[in-house]
């Protein structure tokens, strides 16, 4: 199978992929966002939410097809609302709704795409081809796009985003309406392209797992609200405690953990789940050490315990907004 050329970024240099400051969108009187302070550094960023979170109008946002009505946004260095092209550019969108031309196959939507983005004629062709081929449509390019099945239109729409080699990817609910086979086949070519061929990838989706799949880092938006952001795996250990096993009487240990603010729960396999009672996260396995030895309970397994990607964004949507 042919890979697309892609160019490997330094994501330690540069402007921002994306930032997004006091970000305002309204639809008639119903404000879509409501201020929205984000940025993203470079990598594979997921944006979650629910439905009607915001999520597509952020992208059109940013990507210079919305006006906002308050506040900035930016890619790559570029202002949103007056650099529109140079971001669109250097950007590929896969928007959620199907938007192929009627009467064009595979290979001429892809090419036609690539033209409106800057590539020659003969560049056109040739990339819409070796992008086909890495999508999976090799056998199918030569098809008018409306006869396509959903799983074959949702893979010429990430070959249009994917022509002209861009620096960042934007994808709109890209696995929406799959069936689990062509869901996975998706996700593992955004996946390759995040982690393997150096492009920065933004995912909006509603679905927990297709972030977990593909993403470092995660945006959730709620209400048009950012309400938490950053690395996955930090966020998943923010205010989870500790899991702890203890040397001697358990309960006597639980007990001096309570007295201290600590909140204890029992993992029914002999650990106990020790937590900072105030929410604040700022519990450090130190203390914990620090407490078993003044308890007369010495501790012999102290690990970060980790919350789901589920507990997360569910914890995020019942927080006030950042």
């Amino acid at each position: 199978m042919s890979v697309p050329e892609t160019t490997t970024l330094d994501r330690a240099a540069g402007p921002p992929v994306l930032a997004a400051r006091g970000l305002v969108v309204r639809y008639g009187r119903k404000e879509a966002l409501k201020g929205v302070d984000v940025s993203f550094h470079g990598g594979s960023l997921g944006l979650l939410g629910p439905n009607g979170a915001g999520k597509s109008t952020f992208l059109r946002a940013i990507l210079g097809l919305l006006k906002p009505d308050r506040g900035s946004a930016a890619v790559l260095g570029f202002d949103s609302a007056r650099a529109g092209l140079q971001i669109r550019a250097q950007s590929g969108y896969m928007p959620e709704s199907d938007c192929h031309v009627p009467g064009l196959s595979g290979v001429e939507f892809t090419a036609y795409c690539g033209r409106i983005s800057g590539l020659g004629g003969a560049d056109a062709r040739r990339r819409a081809h070796e992008v086909l081929v890495y999508v999976g449509l090799q056998e199918e390019r030569y098809r008018k796009v409306e006869e396509y099945s959903r799983g074959m239109r949702q893979k010429v729409k990430l070959a249009a985003a994917l022509v002209h080699d861009p620096a960042v990817l934007f994808l709109d609910e890209p696995t929406s309406g799959l069936d689990p086979q062509a869901r996975q086949e998706t996700l593992e070519l955004i996946r390759d392209l995040a982690h393997n061929k150096g492009m920065h990838v933004v995912l909006s989706s509603h679905l927990l797992k297709d972030v977990e799949t593909v993403c470092d880092e995660v945006i959730v938006l709620a209400e048009g609200q950012a309400r938490t952001s950053g690395r996955i795996d930090a966020l998943k250990r923010m205010a989870s405690g500790f899991v702890v096993r203890v040397d001697g009487e358990v309960e006597r240990f639980a007990r001096s953990a309570q007295e201290a603010g600590l909140t204890v729960e029992r993992d029914g396999r002999g650990a106990l789940l020790v937590q900072d009672g105030g929410g604040a996260g700022a519990l450090t396995a130190r203390a914990l050490f620090a407490l078993g030895r003044a308890a007369g309970t010495p501790l012999r397994h102290v690990v970060p315990a980790e919350e789901s990607l589920e507990d997360l964004f569910l914890r995020a949507l019942a927080q006030e907004p950042r």
